[in-house]
């Protein structure tokens, strides 16, 4: 008997001590993660889950924040889920009131604070619209793509077939400039003196000044075609157009464009003059959606109403998509339309058919 009361003794002193050392003390500390030394060398940005991010502020707009890791490359936040925001450069403030500010900056606590000349300015960060590095040299402000596509025929079809596409963009939270180029060419490899089968090339470049959220002007508007198949030699346009964000965020991006253009059309051979004037009302929409963060969706229309002896209406579409092979290459497959409503004739020839297709699958480097 008194031997089971000692075991008892023994096991209640046991299991006591086991629960005393799964208590917590009340002097044990809470682990956080280290706040990071803010080396100048590099802008941070914390998210709201308490990571920090070390690297370079390209933009914020539309309440998402643009930044490029050197770890992670460009990645977009949700702006609410930044916790805290620091840079090294001055960076410009536009403020909902169109008011803009220029210095160093702090978001912090649901404050902006700007420092410049020694002095802080404290704003509330519900007043913020847009962010932007003041540095004229910011290389990240620039985009651009190459592409490269083609098709050798050898046996009962003897042709070689190319197409070389082009993009350069700079977009900041203010303005947006892009200039897109393509050419097409294909050619009878039979011989040296073939018939050319195709030579068409298109340079469009225009210039945007975002007034609101929603609205733009495009102050410059130009365009330069050539169809040999249509007997275009040259087809130039420039005006301006008025423009207005239907949607805009970090997956999908849709715009309309309507304004006034003129345009001087210079034909290969035509039995009327060769070279025609007029004025132009041209309509664009751009809708361009990210399926998935490797897939992207692009739906490009653009019509040209003008002069019987321009064309009538000259349209142009692109649409396809575009394959995120690695963080440089992408696999396009794209359908283009080129269509003429009224197409002008070479003397003593059958006019030219309105409708040009081409389905084009080509190699891009993204830069």
């Amino acid at each position: 008997m008194k031997n089971l009361l000692l075991l008892g003794l023994f096991f209640v002193t046991l299991v006591s001590s086991i629960s005393y050392g799964q208590q917590p003390s009340e002097h044990t500390a809470v682990w956080s993660p280290p706040t990071p030394v803010f080396s100048q060398q590099f802008d941070w940005l914390q998210l709201r889950s308490g990571e920090w991010l070390r690297g370079d502020i390209i933009s914020m707009y539309e309440d998402e924040l643009e930044f490029d890791s050197d770890e992670f490359n460009t990645i977009f936040f949700d702006w609410q889920d930044v916790a805290e925001l620091r840079s090294r450069f001055d960076q410009q403030i536009r403020f909902a009131n169109g008011e803009v500010k220029q210095g160093f900056l702090i978001v912090k606590d649901e404050h902006l604070i700007i420092i410049s000349d020694g002095s802080e300015q404290h704003y509330p960060l519900s007043e913020l619209l847009s962010i932007t590095s003041s540095s004229d040299d910011r290389t990240e402000l620039w985009d651009g793509k190459l592409s490269l596509g083609f098709d050798v025929n050898v046996g009962n079809v003897n042709q070689l077939d190319y197409i070389a596409s082009a993009r350069l963009q700079r977009r900041t939270p203010f303005s947006r400039f892009k200039v897109d180029f393509i050419y097409n060419y294909s050619k009878s490899t039979l011989d040296d003196d073939a018939q050319v089968i195709t030579d068409t090339g298109r340079l469009t470049t225009y210039f945007d000044w975002f007034y609101s959220s929603k609205m733009f002007f495009r102050v410059f508007d130009y365009e330069h075609f050539k169809d040999l198949q249509q007997n275009i030699s040259s087809r130039d346009t420039l005006g301006v157009s008025l423009g207005y964000h239907i949607m805009q965020n970090k997956r999908l991006q849709w715009d309309l464009t309507v304004g006034p253009s003129y345009q001087q059309t210079v034909y290969e051979d035509s039995s009327s003059a060769s070279k025609q004037h007029s004025g132009v009302v041209a309509l664009g929409t751009l809708l361009d959606y990210s399926l998935s963060s490797r897939v992207d969706f692009l739906f490009d229309y653009q019509i040209q109403f003008v002069e019987q002896s321009s064309g009538k209406r000259n349209s142009h579409l692109k649409t396809g998509f575009e394959f995120e092979l690695s963080n440089d290459l992408e696999l396009d497959v794209i359908f283009y339309l080129d269509r003429v409503a009224e197409p002008v004739s070479s003397i003593n020839t059958v006019a030219p058919k309105s409708n040009d297709y081409s389905l084009v699958f080509s190699l891009g480097y993204d830069f």
